[in-house]
């Protein structure tokens, strides 16, 4: 893996499914994050770790880390879509 890449950890893949269809359009600012849980959290009824956890190991390939609402404009819709479609390992 090259500096940068990250290694997404698939789930919950149909849930990732559901949180591509569900992911805002361009442009990704710092209120996507909301956004995107909220529709989320209405399509699913999930809330809390069972709504958040599955989205942080398949963007960011860790377990913790910084507020995703500050990460997802420096991923942009691009990758994040690729690494929530990524293959299970």
């Amino acid at each position: 893996m090259t500096e940068g890449d990250v290694a997404p950890i698939i789930e919950d893949a149909n849930y990732l499914n559901l949180a591509a269809s569900c992911a805002p359009d361009d442009p990704w600012d710092q209120s996507t994050w909301g956004a995107w849980t909220t529709r989320l959290k209405e399509a699913t009824g999930r809330k809390g770790r069972a709504l958040f956890h599955p989205l942080r190991l398949a963007l960011t390939g860790q377990e913790a880390g910084p507020e995703l609402a500050v990460l997802l404009p420096l991923i942009g819709r691009a990758k994040a879509m690729a690494r929530l479609s990524a293959p299970s390992a």
